[in-house]
């Protein structure tokens, strides 16, 4: 199955599909680097929120999904509170994480697509 993108050029789901398999790894961490205190947390995390806009922009399928925006108002939250508490953090982490997980179901190419 392929996606249309906003530049014209179509996009085979499977690579949104391993995309969003690779934001599960990026938002997970979070966690350890917040853990740490290490003082890059806001730029990776303001790098992060500034890479799901543009995806978000790139390809029309996710442009107006409410489970993307939800990925990019987590990590608003995330920069806009420094100081909330871990657990507040984890448990907003394995949110974005699971809702990786649906939008990559949601986008992954159907079994008997790949066996053609």
């Amino acid at each position: 199955m392929m996606l249309n993108t906003k530049v014209g050029v179509p996009m085979d789901a499977g690579m949104l599909s391993n995309y969003f398999r690779t934001l599960i790894n990026l938002f997970f961490k979070i966690l350890p680097i917040w853990e740490s205190g290490e003082g890059s947390l806001s730029v990776y995390m303001r790098s992060l929120q500034a890479e799901l806009l543009g995806c978000k922009e790139l390809i029309e399928a996710i442009h107006e999904d409410p489970l993307f925006l939800s990925l990019i108002a987590i990590l608003q939250y995330l920069i806009d509170n420094p100081s909330c508490e871990v657990s507040t953090v984890k448990r907003e982490v394995f949110r974005a994480i699971s809702i990786c997980n649906k939008l990559k179901a949601r986008y992954a190419v159907p079994a008997e697509e790949v066996a053609q």
